[in-house]
């Protein structure tokens, strides 16, 4: 089995989140950074972001074309070529037997080596953010699709051939044990999310994203013990890192 450390490139991708906006925000810098090395990556999008707005000039037929125009050109950004969207509504995501099967048919056709989502056990950041809702339930989603059901062939042969997803790189996690350097793709990254206008309007997410990144810097040489990363005392220029909680999956 491959290493799945935290150089290793994959040959193909799958990220798995609720929102647009919600890979760029997590895990945009590991996938500019794999996608430049040749990995084909998939972006699967569960819902329209319909309701993800204070704004009122948008109605949700509006804000869905705005949202999916917004995803497609940061795709485009990062170097990924394929986008799909599935058409749920916003803030009222739940893992159902129906999401899980329509994800396994996603996983099935595109057969990726690796699947990138969220973490469902992740309800706090700090003091100030609950996570929300349809990111843990699109996680839960993502993790059920992969394991078992993507590769049980007897389980809904119709919807393609089954596929082992050979490993989950779980982001926006408490409990990482993997950490990637995004150095040469945070400004990539941060390119990618001033793509979504209807998020984040007049603001520059530059400061946010560089400290986000750096501070995981700092928590990956507080815990040598844990991780994978190869980062060791004092970095300049400064080091930009994105988690992860590596899950290899057994043949």
């Amino acid at each position: 089995m491959p290493r799945f450390d935290a150089d290793y490139v994959p040959s193909s991708a799958m990220t798995i989140f609720a929102h647009s906006d919600d890979a760029e925000f997590i895990v945009s810098g590991t996938i500019a950074k794999w996608a430049r090395a040749g990995c084909e990556v998939t972006f699967v999008v569960i819902t329209s972001g319909n309701v993800g707005t204070h704004d009122p000039k948008y109605s949700r037929k509006t804000l869905t074309r705005t949202r999916e125009s917004e995803q497609e050109a940061s795709a485009r950004v990062l170097g990924v070529k394929k986008v799909v969207f599935l058409g749920y509504d916003d803030c009222q995501l739940v893992p159902t037997l129906e999401l899980r099967r329509r994800l396994v048919r996603e996983i099935r056709n595109f057969r990726p080596e690796v699947v990138v989502c969220g973490d469902p056990q992740a309800w706090f950041f700090e003091n100030h953010y609950i996570n929300h809702p349809d990111h843990r339930a699109a996680a839960v989603a993502a993790l059920d699709a992969v394991f078992p059901c993507a590769e049980m062939e007897l389980l809904w042969p119709e919807e393609g051939a089954a596929h082992k997803v050979h490993a989950v790189y779980v982001g926006a996690t408490h409990t990482p044990n993997t950490w990637i350097d995004i150095g040469d793709t945070i400004d990539t990254k941060i390119e990618s999310l001033r793509a979504y206008g209807s998020q984040v309007g007049g603001w520059d997410p530059s400061e946010k994203i560089r400290e986000r990144a750096a501070r995981e810097a700092e928590r990956a040489n507080r815990m040598p013990a844990e991780k994978e990363s190869g980062i060791s005392g004092p970095q300049s220029p400064p080091v930009y890192l994105e988690a992860f909680r590596v899950m290899k999956l057994k043949e």
